[in-house]
C-alpha cells in the first residue's frame, strides 16, 4: 500500500515537473520571439532613416561585407574579441540591408549579391579559424569547408533546375517531406563562430558538428530534389 501511494506521488511529482519545464520553455520562446520582434522593428526604423539618405541596400550589403572580411585578419592574428564584433556587424548589416531593400524594392541583382558576400564571409571566417592555428585547426577547418560548399552547391543547384523548370510560381523546399527545414542555416552558424571566438580552444569540435550537419543538409537537398522534380512531376496533373 505503502509503495502505491509513493509511486502515486512520483507520477503526480514528475507531471507537474514537466508541466513547470514546459511552461517555462514556452515563456523562454515567448521572450525570445518578443526580442526579435522588437530587433525587427529597430531596424526597419533604421532602415527607412537610411533609404531617405539615400544609401542603398547593396551598398549596406558591400560595407558589412568589408567589416566581416577583417575578421580573417583578427583571427589569424588569435585576436577573438575584435573579430567576434566584426562578425556581429557583419551580420546586423545583413539584416539591416534586407530591412532596407524591404522599403524600396527587392532586385535580383540585390539577393544575388546579398547570398553571394554571405557565402564568401562565411568561407573567409572559416579560413581564418585555419590560419589562427594551422597545426590544430586546418584539417577540421578543410572538412568543414568541404560540407559547407556541398551544402551551398546542393541549394544554389536546385534553386537553377527550380527556377528553370517553374519561373513563375519557384519550387519550395518545404514542398518535399525529406527537407530538413532550417538545419545548420545562418543562425546555426552565427552561435557557432560566435561560441567558437569565446571558446577557440573548441575549434575541432565544433567544426566536426557543424560539418556533419552540412553535409545531412546537402543529402538532404538531394533527396528533396528528386522528389520534387521526378517524383513530385509525375504526380502533377499534365495541362
Amino acid at each position: 500500500m505503502l509503495n502505491k501511494i509513493k509511486s502515486t506521488l512520483n507520477n503526480v511529482k514528475s507531471r507537474y515537473e514537466g508541466s513547470k519545464l514546459q511552461a517555462g520553455w514556452k515563456h523562454k520562446r515567448e521572450i525570445c520571439r518578443k526580442t526579435a520582434d522588437a530587433f525587427r522593428r529597430v531596424l526597419d526604423a533604421v532602415a527607412k532613416k537610411i533609404n531617405k539618405a539615400g544609401i542603398s541596400a547593396n551598398f549596406v550589403s558591400i560595407l558589412g561585407f568589408l567589416i566581416g572580411i577583417f575578421a580573417i585578419n583578427f583571427l589569424s592574428l588569435e585576436r577573438y574579441g575584435y573579430a567576434l564584433i566584426c562578425i556581429l556587424l557583419n551580420r546586423v548589416f545583413d539584416a539591416l540591408d534586407g530591412a532596407i531593400a524591404r522599403n524600396t524594392k527587392v532586385t535580383d541583382f540585390g539577393v544575388f549579391l546579398d547570398a553571394t558576400l554571405d557565402y564568401i564571409f562565411y568561407a573567409g571566417v572559416i579560413f581564418g579559424f585555419a590560419l589562427a592555428n594551422p597545426f590544430q585547426n586546418a584539417v577540421a577547418a578543410s572538412f568543414l569547408l568541404f560540407s559547407f560548399a556541398a551544402a551551398a552547391c546542393a541549394m544554389l543547384a536546385y534553386a537553377v533546375i527550380a527556377y528553370k523548370n517553374n519561373s513563375s510560381q519557384k519550387l519550395e523546399l518545404e514542398q518535399s517531406p525529406f527537407y530538413l527545414g532550417g538545419l545548420a542555416q545562418g543562425f546555426e552558424t552565427l552561435v557557432a563562430l560566435i561560441v567558437l571566438c569565446i571558446i577557440p580552444g573548441w575549434f575541432l569540435q565544433i567544426a566536426i558538428v557543424l560539418g556533419v550537419l552540412c553535409l545531412v543538409k546537402a543529402f538532404s537537398i538531394m533527396v528533396t530534389a528528386y522528389y520534387n522534380f521526378v517524383i513530385a512531376g509525375k504526380k502533377a496533373p499534365k495541362e
